[in-house]
């Protein structure tokens, strides 16, 4: 009978340390998934692709940081930094000064990251046989004084026009840039028969299937399509034509406004500088091998442009 009750006894401590041991792993796995930071990150449409590479990347070197990118324009982002359901907001153009007033009333000290540099292209139909526009044939395009692809050399046809909505940083840095490159003329704004999409990649397709249609946004949706044409600007009639093609690191042409109008930078923006996994993310970004994905994504690494 004694050697049954230590049997028994042996059987039930055995199961009693199985049970241990299972809730030990079990309490492990839910720590681990208790503290794993969550960086969310908001904003651009136009860096949506390359915030999602560079997530995947620092992810698989830092397995307990998680990061959540998602789009919706510049303002999104802005909007979502302010109310801070987001560590990070992706925006496409320095805030204005009145946005960082706005964010400073509510408590948010917004700190731009430049994360890299990018091109807004011109992209046509790849049978359009237009090559170059000027900035004033731009200008009167898209305020909707020119309809017609012959009055700047191409065939008589309607032009259909393409665009971001207002959301869009690449919206107003264009509406800026070119509708009012001017200083002193009165505000201009986009025609009102401008088809507007959400997503640089949708205006992309659109001017791909779009025999007659134009459309602008950043260089990384369009720069290694075969199915669309990048148009090159000239400033005024007297400078030369220039492609944004050119100012890849392939040619080794740093970009300007003084060289190409629609030149600008890409921003993190962040509540106060960095600090923790949102600071290790942003050190990534701006390292060699952060901008090397900048490259790979057909934007313009700081390391090229002298940043």
């Amino acid at each position: 009978m004694y050697k049954n009750k230590s049997k028994i006894n042996t059987y039930t401590f055995g199961l009693f340390l199985i049970a241990l041991i299972s809730f030990a792993i079990y309490s492990c796995r839910v720590d681990n998934t208790v503290q794993k930071d969550v960086i969310r990150i908001k904003g651009s449409d136009t860096m949506l692709n390359l915030s999602l590479m560079w997530a995947e990347k620092f992810m698989q070197e830092n397995s307990r940081t998680s990061i959540q990118v998602s789009g919706g324009g510049s303002e999104t982002g802005l909007a979502a930094l302010l109310n801070g359901s987001v560590k990070v907001a992706n925006i496409s153009r320095s805030l204005t000064g009145n946005e960082i007033q706005t964010a400073l009333k509510k408590g948010v000290e917004p700190v731009a990251n430049m994360v890299a540099e990018d091109a807004i292209v011109i992209a046509v139909h790849i049978a359009n046989k237009i090559d170059s526009l000027t900035v004033a044939e731009l200008k009167k395009i898209y305020s909707g004084h020119i309809k017609n692809w012959k009055e700047v050399g191409g065939d008589n046809k309607r032009i259909i026009l393409y665009g971001r909505e207002k959301s869009s940083g690449t919206y107003e840095i264009f509406r800026n840039s070119i509708l009012n490159e001017a200083a002193d003329s009165s505000f201009i704004d986009y025609y009102a028969g401008m088809k507007v999409l959400q997503g640089t990649a949708a205006i992309a397709e659109a001017v791909a299937n779009d025999k007659f249609g134009i459309g602008f946004g950043g260089m990384g949706y369009f720069a290694s399509r075969k199915d669309v044409k990048v148009l090159s600007i000239k400033i005024n009639n007297i400078t030369k034509a220039v492609s944004p093609l050119k100012f890849t690191s392939l040619y080794g042409h740093p970009i300007h406004p003084n060289n190409y109008p629609l030149s600008r930078k890409l921003y993190c923006y962040t509540n106060g500088k960095p600090q923790g996994d949102v600071k290790k993310f942003i050190d990534f970004i701006v390292s060699s091998n952060g901008q090397k994905i900048v490259e790979q994504m057909e934007f313009i690494p700081l390391t090229f442009s002298g940043e």
